[in-house]
Formats: structure tokens, sequence, C-alpha cells
């Protein structure tokens, strides 16, 4: 039973806080690591994204430097990355390399369809930093529609 109610404390104070909603449960069985760096900088790129391509930029150097061993970015029409009815999840892993600015293209999005977008850093151990989201200028995650850009 506290098991539970610590789950529901976790998943109630998770939305509490702004540019870092996510699903405290499965961010407890991937062992999330808040002293490791997450990437930084997460952007959307839209002179290379297309209606059915998104393409995702986030500064790397300090996970990176921190032992990074690959990244981890998932977009979702749910903007607490569910996968169940009604919402599409897209997932990749992207090898760590020595380039302090990373970047990724997800193919298989819906042209006029928006979607949440979150990179985290993955470490030895298995770990895991923080996930950073593309966010509005006061912090709050923002979806963005593919070829379109951010949704203000």
């Amino acid at each position: 039973m506290k098991k539970y109610l610590a789950i529901i404390l976790a998943a109630a104070l998770s939305l509490l806080v702004s540019c870092e909603n996510s699903d405290p449960v499965r961010e407890a069985l991937l062992k999330r690591n808040d002293s490791l760096p997450a990437p930084s900088a997460v952007s959307y790129d839209p002179v290379e994204s297309s209606s059915t391509v998104l393409s995702i930029y986030w500064d790397a150097e300090a996970a990176l430097e921190h032992g990074a061993i690959h990244f981890e970015i998932q977009a979702s029409t749910d903007e607490y990355f569910f996968d169940g009815e009604g919402s599409t999840l897209i997932s990749k892993t992207l090898a760590a390399n020595a380039s302090p600015n990373d970047a990724v293209m997800l193919s298989g999005v819906s042209a006029n369809e928006e979607y949440f977008v979150r990179v985290s850093a993955v470490y030895p151990g298995p770990a895991r930093s923080e996930w950073s989201f593309i966010c509005a200028s006061d912090g709050t995650p923002v979806a963005v529609v593919p070829g379109k850009g951010p949704v203000r």
C-alpha cells in the first residue's frame, strides 16, 4: 500500500513541475538519476523538418563530459508520453558521439499532428538523466507540428 501511495504522490508532484512533466512510474523503473546532466537546449529545426519528419537538436556537451553512452529521444501526441489508445509514441535511441550538439530526424510522424518532444541522456549502469523538453520561453513544454514548428 505504501508503494502505491508513493507512486501516486510522485505522479501528483510531477504535474506541478513545469517542463518536467513525465510518467513517474516509468521514470522510477528506468533508474533516473537527478545528479547526471540532462541534454539542454532541445529545439526544433524547421529547415530540416517536413510534414512527416521532425528534426530535433540538443546540446549534449555536459552529458558527454559525464560519460553518457547514448540519448533517448521521444515524440508523443500525448503531453505525458503515455502510449495508449488515441496517442502515438515514437522513440529512438542515438549513440553518443564526440559532437557537443546532437541531432536526430524522427520519421513516421503525421502531418498536422501536434507532438511533444523530449530527450534524455543514458549512462552506464544503466542510469538516465532527467528528460529535457522543447519548451516555451516560460519553461513549459510546447508541442511542435511537423513542417510548421512549435505551437504557442
